[in-house]
């Protein structure tokens, strides 16, 4: 485990273990990558995993990408990530929800305010709710709101970017009109994405697993294909909205658009895949500054940054930042004759490193390594 952190840099990683009254055992991980641009700020995984070591990767994984989003975001904050593990005998629907997030709660404020915790996947605002009952360090609650709407706006902003340095004609604001969208994953983020490029002429292909959805996209007029379908799909851009690593060396070979640019976390299997895009043509937006709308929103709202009543728009500008950060990646990969994602790093790691020194965090009734 030390070497694993080692590796990604990891400022320390805290494990926490319970036992509810039915028995059931939780056990919890808050992963800190850096914080040298303020306290870990990133959200809360509940789901069920074949094996812990799993959960610690996808804890330090999100964790260091959070680190590079707020970076490269231009937000004070750290990069932090947490991940409660289910037990494989207890269903979704049968998790013991009051209990297990008071309990994550107090493991939060364990930390004192160097871990931010927020929604993510299987977790919900009403969780989050619970949280704040035990601990102020949480972003995503009902008296904040939720990021999704700015998630999908900075896709917006991102997907806009990429079709201007795309463009043949080498023009600014190049129109959604006319091109094509194939979208996987309609959730949150990914349905106000498929929506707002529908409304402004796009054409949508989409595909999720929930049946429901796919009713739902194809009374609005848009394309649904089987889930297995979508990444082969001929467009203009592919707009991954769903769970990481779908972008492998098998995947990535087959694509069949032009631009890849969604708010699916870590899309890219390993960062090798970078470059099979670049040697394919396939302009790539870095997943963790096409999707930093909700940090933004999250860490803004959280911190209540000036006048309330010019919260809202501030938090817009910041998130239009996303359209000048990529311009400016696409052009130094450009001009460098390197891929993307590599140029994108770097630059997120030299913001890092030019900062503060780390702020150690406080120890709480953890270790702080599995």
């Amino acid at each position: 485990m030390f070497k694993r952190m080692q590796s990604m840099q990891m400022q320390a990683v805290h494990c926490f273990r319970i036992v509810s009254p039915n028995q059931h055992e939780y056990r919890a991980i808050i992963a800190l990558h850096n914080t040298n641009l303020g306290p870990a700020l990133g959200g809360c995984r509940c789901l069920h995993y074949r094996h812990e070591q799993l959960a610690f990767d996808d804890a330090m994984r999100l964790a260091q990408g959070m680190s590079y989003k707020a970076a490269l975001a231009n937000v004070e904050q750290g990069g932090g990530k947490s991940v409660i593990l289910l037990p494989s005998n207890v269903d979704l629907g049968d998790i013991e929800r009051e209990f297990l997030f008071t309990w994550f709660g107090q493991c939060v404020e364990s930390l004192a305010g160097q871990y931010i915790t927020a929604m993510d996947v299987g977790t919900q605002v009403s969780d989050m709710d619970v949280v704040a009952r035990e601990t102020r360090h949480v972003a995503s609650a009902s008296n904040i709101g939720d990021p999704a709407e700015s998630t999908a706006l900075g896709v917006m902003v991102g997907i806009r970017a990429a079709l201007d340095f795309n463009s043949s004609e080498n023009i600014m604001n190049t129109a959604i009109r006319g091109k094509t969208f194939a979208i996987q994953g309609l959730g949150h983020v990914g349905w106000r994405v498929a929506k707002q490029l529908l409304n402004q002429g796009g054409k949508v292909i989409a595909a999720d697993p929930d049946e429901e959805k796919c009713w739902q996209a194809q009374a609005l007029g848009m394309e649904v294909v089987g889930i297995n379908n979508i990444l082969t799909q001929e467009c203009d851009v592919l707009v991954p909205c769903a769970l990481g690593g779908i972008i492998n060396d098998d995947s990535a070979l087959n694509l069949r658009c032009k631009i890849l640019a969604g708010s699916a976390n870590n899309q890219l299997s390993h960062d090798g895949i970078a470059e099979i895009l670049n040697n394919r043509n396939i302009l790539y937006a870095p997943d963790y500054i096409i999707n930093a709308g909700g940090l933004i929103f999250a860490a803004m709202q959280y911190a209540q940054q000036g006048d309330r009543s010019l919260l809202e728009l501030k938090i817009k500008q910041k998130i239009e930042g996303i359209y000048d950060t990529l311009i400016e990646i696409f052009k130094q990969a450009q001009s460098e004759n390197k891929n993307i994602n590599e140029v994108a790093n770097a630059l997120a790691v030299s913001r890092l490193e030019c900062k503060h020194e780390i702020k150690r965090p406080n120890k709480g009734a953890v270790y702080d390594a599995a």
